[in-house]
């Protein structure tokens, strides 16, 4: 008989079990709040990383033209004269982060320069936000 009215009567949950609405809502409020500081500081941290991919791919030209002076006695014409030949300098010379071609000249007006390597930055102009050899930190 105890069996029985075990089975008809209906089981109680525990108050204790589960999520209150207002602890739900405070879940999704400060998810919100992360993902509104995420997005705000992403676009900054993907231009820094533009930035170090040009610095770096400049530095990694500079070195293929250093090297093709050493050989040659001569800066190339052109970059593309770095991927020539049987034994090339680079595969290939990349574009810089936003999608243009490297500036590059054989010849340099600034002082301690023997060539000029550069992106032309975000813009696509010639302007501030250049990044090039002309000094230690590739800016």
């Amino acid at each position: 008989m105890k069996k029985q009215d075990q089975q008809q009567q209906p089981q109680r949950r525990d108050k204790t079990a589960g999520f209150t609405l207002i602890e739900i809502l405070l879940v999704v409020v400060i998810i919100g709040m992360l993902a509104t500081i995420a997005a705000i500081n992403v676009p900054k941290f993907l231009g820094q990383g533009r930035e170090g991919k040009a610095k770096a791919d400049v530095s990694s030209i500079s070195t293929a033209l250093h090297l093709y002076n050493m050989n040659e006695g001569k800066y190339p014409a052109s970059l593309s004269a770095l991927t020539e030949g049987n034994d090339p300098y680079m595969q290939s010379v990349p574009k810089d982060p936003w999608g243009r071609d490297y500036q590059y000249s054989a010849s340099s007006s600034r002082k301690g320069l023997r060539f000029e390597i550069y992106s032309l930055g975000e813009d696509g102009t010639q302007s501030g936000d250049d990044i090039g050899n002309w000094s230690s930190d590739g800016k």
